[in-house]
């Protein structure tokens, strides 16, 4: 049987250690991004769906947090590659054909409330799968082929559009407030709309509302879709969800096309003096079918931001 000098010891430990995990859960651990560039190495891999991976880094520490503020990203590095027709990537002229190494952004599925992880889910392209795109993605083909232990070079945080929290948002340098924000996101693009939603929710105090208009080409290429669908289920009021499929199967009971004037206007907040449009998705996307759109019902541009 213990001593009481023995007891009283270890309820003091534990006591210490439970006070010390609050506290760096509350204040945040030192953070990891400060847009130098840095190393972090994979931890674990999630096959998500044929396609598509979950990634799992762990950063140095695991007490430490990722810094990234809502709406921001950071950029991945990796090694450039040689396309199937040299000085070509899937058929056009490549641009980074010259480059040693190529860059692209992420929003991480993560937050800074997850210590010492960052969590990455990508779609990877491959090479060949499409004939369209005999090359497939540079940084998905990287991403994919990533084995746990291997490293990925990142920087940051980066980025225009920050969710300070409870209706209030940063462009730059300017200061917005949103009652109702809307959001147009193409497949990948999903990702910093995932981030921002998830922030709004977990506030009980945050009044923001949300809807969102997903765009993909087939039902098996909406990723997140069960952590967008049980976000929705737990916050009826709060979130909105709505899909568009350019190929969808029998039996869809959403949406089906690009995404139009007539979508946005059904599913998306109008164009009041409290609204802001968010959009995130291939470049075509967002010049013909969302910002078009918006100047044709009336939004003017500041209520518009694409990631």
């Amino acid at each position: 049987m213990m001593s009481t000098p023995i007891v009283v010891g270890l309820a003091v430990v534990v006591v210490t250690t439970l006070v010390a995990v609050f506290l760096v859960r509350k204040r945040g651990g030192k953070k990891f991004l400060d847009r130098s560039r840095q190393r972090v190495r994979l931890a674990a891999i999630e096959q998500v769906s044929p396609d598509t991976k979950r990634l799992r880094f762990a950063l140095p520490s695991a007490t430490m947090v990722l810094g990234l503020p809502v709406g921001k990203h950071f950029k991945v590095f990796c090694p450039n590659k040689v396309g199937v027709k040299k000085g070509e990537w899937n058929g056009r002229p490549d641009p980074e054909a010259e480059e040693a190494e190529v860059e692209r952004k992420y929003t991480p599925t993560s937050s800074d409330d997850d210590l010492g992880v960052v969590d990455l889910v990508i779609k990877v392209y491959a090479a060949g799968v499409v004939d369209r795109f005999p090359d497939g993605g540079k940084m998905s083909r990287h991403m994919g082929s990533l084995a746990v232990g291997d490293e990925l070079e990142i920087s940051g945080p980066w980025g225009m559009i920050e969710y300070v929290g409870r209706g209030s948002w940063k462009y730059g340098k300017r200061d917005i407030t949103a009652a109702h924000v809307g959001m147009l996101a193409g497949g990948t693009g999903i990702t910093p709309m995932l981030q921002i939603i998830a922030a709004v929710l977990k506030d009980k105090r945050d009044a923001t509302r949300l809807s969102l208009v997903f765009a993909n080409q087939t039902e098996n290429d909406i990723l997140v879709r069960d952590e967008l669908e049980k976000l929705q289920a737990d916050h009826p009021t709060r979130f909105k969800l709505w899909y568009t499929l350019d190929r969808p199967p029998p039996g869809w009971s959403y949406s089906t096309g690009f995404i139009d004037a007539d979508m946005i206007k059904a599913h998306l907040p109008p164009p009041q003096p409290d609204t802001l449009i968010l959009m995130c998705g291939p470049p075509p996307m967002i010049q013909y079918a969302c910002k078009a759109n918006l100047d044709k019902l009336g939004y003017s541009k500041k209520q518009q931001l694409a990631f």
